[in-house]
């Protein structure tokens, strides 16, 4: 009898995305593996020893960016010779990938994004639309080709935190995005001032400019800086990130959310970033969501009613994808 060689393709886009997948890493360690995704801060670092392949984020706005991503993923493909795709999204880096399976034969499974409670991305959407099986995070009984298989982050063993009420700073995280998200540091800045926010306030701006005399403002650093910083902090002040999300519950780090408002010119398009897990989270008393200054201050008063906590387990996820792997 010959045993199949199975060699994934890893293959996702940077920021939560990204984050989901490394969660995977129980599942994708038993076999031959290799990245694609792109390239920034965040998978430089954690990439560092692995076998990867950056590739240009694409947009539907611009699709002849996706006509660019064509000869590295043919490229990468014809050296690597994947039997499998195991993507957690979107579809500015998957679809291609998606389009080269159903040519190529390979296997593609999809895992569509936390962020999404109710519903699916646009390319999960897309993918079910053409009778494609995706797998999601949240359940779901209407439909059959949405195969629920639970979080994909990994199981936590809460350690006896206390919550860091003594910690002297809040950190703020604007993400990655090239929209500038002034409304929000100019928030915290202006709380700041009036003897709100009585702790240091640390601010990872991105591609935002501002400068105060009230903030300590950088731009990027790596993941583990990032989660060092949120672990350490008294509370998180974030736009509408799982990523984010998922590493405060990880460390049991309150935090509040604003998201972002296209017609602040904070997002590309008013379609964009349209997730809701903050929504879910907030029903289930682990964050607040706030789209203005007061309701910011008032969050900000009550952060010591929020939940820490959340029961985070990949086991079912490992599980279904093992079997979904190694019997196609």
């Amino acid at each position: 009898m010959t045993i199949k060689k199975i060699k994934l393709a890893l293959i996702c886009t940077q920021g939560g995305h990204f984050e989901q997948l490394t969660n995977l890493s129980e599942l994708y360690n038993r076999y031959d593996y290799f990245w694609i995704t792109n390239e920034n801060n965040q998978t430089r670092s954690a990439l560092l020893a692995e076998k990867k392949y950056f590739v240009a984020v694409a947009h539907f706005k611009r699709p002849w960016s996706y006509l660019e991503q064509v000869p590295t993923f043919l490229k990468v493909f014809r050296k690597e010779k994947p039997t499998h795709i195991l993507s957690t999204g979107s579809g500015r880096t998957a679809f291609i990938p998606f389009i080269f399976s159903k040519l190529l034969g390979i296997n593609f499974l999809y895992i569509d994004t936390f962020s999404r409670v109710n519903g699916y991305s646009k390319f999960g959407s897309f993918l079910l639309f053409l009778g494609q099986q995706i797998f999601c995070q949240w359940e779901d009984n209407k439909n059959q080709k949405a195969v629920y298989i639970g979080p994909v982050f990994k199981k936590i063993q809460y350690s006896n935190k206390i919550q860091v009420s003594n910690s002297d700073y809040i950190f703020v995280t604007l993400g990655t995005r090239s929209e500038p998200f002034t409304r929000l540091i100019k928030y915290i800045d202006d709380l700041k001032k009036e003897g709100t926010i009585k702790e240091k306030v640390i601010v990872q701006a991105g591609r935002t400019k501002y400068t105060s005399d009230n903030l300590e403002i950088f731009d990027f650093c790596s993941p583990d800086e990032i989660e060092e910083l949120i672990d350490n902090a008294k509370y998180v002040v974030t736009q509408e990130s799982a990523g984010i999300g998922s590493i405060c519950l990880k460390h049991q780090t309150r935090f509040i959310v604003m998201p972002r408002d296209y017609k602040h010119g904070e997002l590309p398009t008013k379609s964009d970033m349209k997730e809701d897990l903050h929504v879910k989270l907030e029903e289930m008393g682990y964050t607040n969501v706030v789209n203005n200054l007061e309701e910011l201050k008032k969050s900000i008063k009550n952060i010591d009613s929020l939940k820490t906590g959340f029961p985070f387990d990949n086991t079912l996820a490992i599980q279904k994808l093992t079997d979904a792997i190694e019997k196609s």
